[in-house]
């Protein structure tokens, strides 16, 4: 049997109705996928840069001595220094950003030691440590900042204005 010009018409219509469907459910998941790697990646920096300064709060917090912190520089890098007595010699604890890592470095103070040196701890775009005039100090990582108050009272997780 050979088929008529009307089955035939029918049955281009239908492939073609059955191409320009497969054409945007292609175009649909492309752009989903595109949409979940960008919301993937907003949400991975947002966490890094909390797991950052979590990290930092909590070496504060665990090593709060009166007037043990204070923010200076480690080789022209902003830092923040935790003194720390042993016997006669008092050590630093240095944490600093240097390209792409937070690093902590332990030694005594008064050597000098190139940037790199110490534990790389986690990955950060950037930390930064700033004095506050209330003696408070303010560290920024990416868009989110953290207060370490004075010995004795509780600092405050703010989250920076975009």
């Amino acid at each position: 049997m050979k088929a008529g010009r009307g089955e035939k018409a029918s049955e281009a219509a239908t492939l073609m109705v059955f191409c320009i469907f497969a054409m945007l459910v292609f175009t649909v998941l492309l752009l989903g996928a595109g949409a979940y790697k960008n919301i993937v990646g907003a949400s991975r920096d947002g966490s890094d840069e909390r797991v950052c300064l979590s990290y930092v709060w909590t070496t504060v917090k665990n090593n709060d001595d009166a007037d043990s912190l204070h923010v200076g520089t480690f080789n022209d890098v902003s830092a923040l220094y935790i003194d720390e007595k042993i016997g006669d010699s008092v050590y630093n604890t240095i944490i600093y950003h240097h390209e792409g890592w937070v690093y902590e470095l332990f030694a005594e103070a008064g050597y000098d030691f190139p940037l790199g040196e110490g534990a790389r701890v986690i990955q950060a775009e950037s930390l930064q440590f700033v004095n506050q005039s209330d003696g408070n100090i303010l560290a920024v990582s990416g868009k989110t900042s953290v207060f370490f108050a004075a010995r004795g009272e509780t600092s405050i997780p703010i989250e920076s204005r975009w």
